[in-house]
């Protein structure tokens, strides 16, 4: 159990370092193409050594694949080793639960591009601002995984590692932002200067 949760939280992490190297510009992209094929063996053994884990983790992969935000070569690079190890592997998947999580995955996609076009966060709506959190946090994946651990088809300790998972994603685009904020400071002064 304890492994799921360190690795979820750590999977998260990176995913987010990989984004904001290549679409915030802000952390280092030759980093992120050396972490990139790392977190894929990550991943690929973390979908080994247990169906749910695979099913949970394929299901996400495939969300982001469906909705083409495997935008650019690290996550592309990440993909392929993920594959790659699945097969080699031979992973073991839990399929009715992979379509389900699938399409949720997908749908809170869909959702987060969505209220990132809108100001559904900052509004004034209290219902458009819950729409918001639920989709920036991709809440749908999350309560389908708690659903299916109700049921006893997976371990209730995958919801949590779910909760890891995004929640060190969340870190990391907040230290990402602070990041950005920093160095738009010190632009600004610099301009000031001249």
């Amino acid at each position: 159990m304890y492994f799921f949760l360190v690795a979820f939280a750590i999977l998260g992490a990176g995913l987010k370092y990989i984004d904001d190297a290549f679409d915030e510009k802000i952390f280092n992209k030759k980093i992120a193409y050396a972490v990139a094929p790392l977190l894929g063996a990550l991943w690929a053994y973390t979908m080994f050594i247990d169906a749910a884990s695979a099913t949970i983790l394929l299901a996400i992969l495939l969300g982001v694949l469906l909705k083409g935000k495997i935008d650019n070569y690290a996550h592309f690079m990440g993909m392929v080793v993920v594959i790659a190890g699945a097969i080699v592997l031979g992973v073991q998947l839990l399929i009715i639960p992979l379509i389900i999580l699938t399409l949720a995955a997908l749908f809170d996609e869909v959702g987060n591009d969505f209220i990132d076009k809108g100001q559904y966060i900052q509004g004034n709506n209290v219902l458009k601002k819950l729409v918001g959190y639920f989709f920036d946090q991709r809440w749908l994946t999350k309560v389908v995984i708690l659903g299916l651990a109700f049921a006893n088809v997976i371990p209730i300790y995958f919801f949590l590692a779910m909760l890891l998972f995004d929640g060190a994603y969340i870190f990391m685009r907040g230290y990402s932002q602070f990041k950005l904020k920093k160095l738009e400071a010190v632009e600004n002064k610099n301009i000031l200067k001249a």
